[in-house]
């Protein structure tokens, strides 16, 4: 299993292949690239991910790298975060608004009596 390595403050431009070169050329070994994309317009979100072998190689790469530029613009390189599970079923918003999947909002209030 690979260990990822996060690049961050990327510019728009930047592809996989420039990260990947700057990560070579510094000396590190380098797996999978990733740069994490808008859905929307396909564009770069402004970071990536980096596979590298080891923890001794993640160590490596972020002295050699964190710091130095890609593309003209200075990378922030650090581990890479696991995601903490999301809590709860993640529908917070559609409890409130009633579009949950039992349907829209029933009036099971008090009735009001009629004069």
């Amino acid at each position: 299993m690979s260990i990822c390595v996060y690049v961050g403050n990327l510019a728009t431009s930047t592809t996989e292949a420039m990260i990947r070169t700057a990560f070579t050329e510094a000396g590190c070994s380098v797996g999978n690239v990733t740069i994490m994309r808008s859905a929307q317009n396909d564009r770069s979100r402004g970071f990536g991910f980096v596979e590298v072998g080891t923890t001794e190689a993640v160590t490596d790469a972020i002295q050699r790298m964190n710091g130095s530029t890609v593309d003209g613009r200075v990378v922030a390189v650090s581990e890479a975060r696991v995601r903490p599970a999301p809590r709860g079923d993640r529908r917070s918003f559609q409890s409130y608004s009633g579009a949950g999947e039992s349907g829209p909002r029933r009036n099971t209030g008090a009735r009001r009596k009629a004069r």
